[in-house]
């Protein structure tokens, strides 16, 4: 500590300082620290989100009623001080219900749907933030704010008018103010701003919400499809015709930009909800979380940070020795974090990893020392593959085609294991794989229930399609079990001696393929993808799923990193590089470049320089040869 400097560990200190209250937070900040409240406390006043009130004109229990209000500081990697204001609304969920206070969010199924469509009809896309969400809305119950501490001293010396208003309880300044407008921390506060935005969308835009996502809207403009998607307060614009985009992002603005401006991204590259999406090649859409993918890599032990990983799983991942060494709560904490981080990445932009968080989430409650080295290589899997983007893109968005399978009794309770993946055209759109929640005896059931698992999915991915507009002419589901496809087909017809003991729920696949709603039809094993999603596959089949799933090819993959020695910090590589091999020991660190910048990030003492080429800059290469 006699040598730390907050100035020179300014990465350090951000890490190992966590968001403090206000009183910390000014003793250790000081002025920037006050500022910091000074420009949250700001938005209250201007957007007359409050107004104060007499405490002798309240009851009691309005005031034990009252909710705190919180302020947090936290210095980010830039060294400013950024506070976040927000109400304590725990004291709310004692006689708020569910359906009084969730809100609707975009799923990432309905986004990357919209994405594919974007780049399929070569749509000008918009994305806004809007500033200070919560506080356009107006509260919808009598809500008493309590302010008391640092936070109020500085609110009387912004607003002396607040003054007449503070009373004293047990020696303490305080001061009770009503809520006027919704505010971050009160339960109901993301409802009433999306039934806000809503009514604005639907009342004003005359656009029509899609039933099966109530964050997605449309609307027919100058003969073409307008859409707008939004997660909270981030919206997406999209329409073939630019002038119609930013005729509707200026009454956005008009409507909702009045105390302050709404942030917007313009052109092919857009970072929404911590992805990067990128339209800059025609037709095509890719996903990239490089800073996830930089976040998760950094925090891996250097205890397993050594040799490159072709695959992110062996072929005894699923095996669980019950005599392993159990982790200590430290790793086990870690081991949870990164594969919540992976679990999140694996959702969006790196499905390739699917199969290996899948079995790595089964085991966060009481992992062992086994599991650490399974999520250690899945890891450096991810670092020798950190340039690989998503790339989806349509064929035809009236054809939809689904891949199911499933890998019979792999998990140390005998269930089976469930994987599916869906796609327009190349690319995969939606991607899942998940341990089975039944035991099942043969390999056919296994199959059945794998389908089953998936019809949710399958059905309103077609529903939600046929609601934007779009007419599904196919619904095709491919398996490479005829067993199962004729019990799926027929029902009980075809069920025997060893599957007449099957619930009746397995067999909504039946009324579903009567009704028209999908089709199954027979895919070798040698071509089903969804294979991929059951089980850690190697070698060449491993390269040849990959490329399908992520939509790239072997320009792409044999583009990944090279190892160096001798990296010294900006200066580039001073000593000799070589190609890697399979089982070569890494040296040096991470470097990650970018056709723009390059930037660094140090995992451990042992790491590899990583070329980060784009999937765009691939392609133009390509173009120019």
């Amino acid at each position: 500590m006699d040598t730390f400097n907050p100035v020179t560990h300014r990465k350090l200190f951000c890490l190992v300082t966590a968001q403090m209250t206000a009183n910390k937070g000014v003793k250790l900040f000081g002025v920037a620290g006050e500022q910091a409240i000074e420009k949250e406390l700001r938005q209250l006043l201007t957007r007359d989100v409050m107004h104060g009130v007499d405490s002798q004109t309240l009851t009691r229990e309005q005031r034990r009623a009252a909710l705190r209000y919180l302020m947090f500081l936290k210095q980010k990697r830039c060294g400013t001080i950024k506070g976040r204001g927000c109400a304590d609304g725990r004291k709310q969920r004692l006689y708020k219900t569910k359906e009084e206070t969730s809100s609707p969010a975009l799923s990432i199924e309905a986004l990357f749907l919209s994405c594919v469509i974007d780049a399929y009809e070569r749509r000008y896309v918009l994305t806004c933030d809007i500033p200070g969400a919560f506080m356009q809305a107006k509260m919808d119950e009598l809500l008493h704010l309590k302010l008391d501490g640092t936070i109020l001293e500085i609110l009387l010396r912004m607003d002396p008018s607040y003054c007449q208003y503070v009373t004293y309880e047990n020696g303490k300044k305080v001061l009770y103010a009503q809520l006027d407008k919704a505010l971050y921390g009160a339960v109901q506060s993301a409802l009433l701003f999306w039934k806000k935005l809503t009514a604005f969308v639907v009342d004003v835009l005359g656009f029509e919400i899609n039933p099966y996502d109530e964050c997605v809207a449309n609307k027919i403009i100058k003969g073409k499809q307008c859409t707008i998607a939004w997660y909270v307060d981030d919206l997406k614009l999209s329409h073939e015709d630019p002038t119609v985009v930013e005729d509707i992002f200026t009454k956005l603005q008009a409507e909702f930009g009045k105390e302050a401006p709404l942030t917007v991204t313009r052109g092919k590259v857009h970072n929404y909800l911590g992805m990067r999406i990128d339209y800059s090649i025609d037709g095509k859409v890719q996903f990239t979380m490089p800073s996830l993918v930089k976040e998760i890599v950094a925090q891996l032990p250097s205890s397993l940070s050594s040799g490159p990983c072709a695959t992110p799983a062996g072929n005894h991942f699923f095996v669980v020795n019950k005599n392993a060494q159990k982790l200590s709560q430290t790793n086990s904490d870690l081991l949870h974090r990164m594969t919540t981080q992976l679990l999140y990445l694996c959702k969006r932009a790196r499905p390739d990893l699917q199969t290996a968080v899948a079995f790595l989430t089964t085991r966060v409650v009481a992992p062992d020392c086994d599991d650490m080295k399974k999520l250690g290589r899945c890891v450096r899997y991810l670092r020798r593959t950190a340039h690989l983007p998503l790339v989806l893109e349509a064929s035809c968005v009236n054809n939809i085609r689904w891949w199911v399978d499933a890998s019979y009794a792999v998990h140390p309770d005998m269930r089976s294991h469930t994987g599916a993946t869906m796609t327009l055209g190349k690319g995969s759109v939606y991607s899942m794989s998940t341990r089975q929640k039944i035991n099942t005896r043969s390999s056919t059931e296994a199959e059945l229930v794998g389908v089953n698992d998936a019809m949710s999915i399958i059905l309103w991915t077609r529903h939600f399609l046929e609601a934007q507009g779009y007419s599904v002419k196919e619904n095709v589901v491919y398996q490479d079990n005829e067993s199962a496809i004729l019990l799926e087909k027929n029902g009980r017809r075809s069920s025997t001696k060893r599957t007449r003991h099957l619930d009746v729920r397995y067999f909504f696949v039946t009324d579903n393929v009567h009704r028209g709603k999908l089709s199954i039809e027979y895919c070798p094993t040698g071509d089903m993808i969804a294979d991929y999603f059951t089980k850690p596959l190697q070698g060449l089949l491993f390269r040849k799923m990959l490329k399908q799933i992520l939509n790239i090819d072997d320009s792409l993959i044999d583009s990944s990193p090279q190892e160096c020695v001798g990296i010294q910090g900006s200066q580039g590589v001073t000593g000799q590089s070589r190609t890697r091999q399979a089982d070569s020991t890494p040296q040096g660190n991470i470097e990650e470049s970018s056709s723009n910048s390059a930037e660094s990030a140090e995992t451990s003492s042992k790491s590899f320089l990583v070329k980060n080429r784009s999937y765009a800059d691939v392609v133009c290469n390509r173009e120019k040869v």
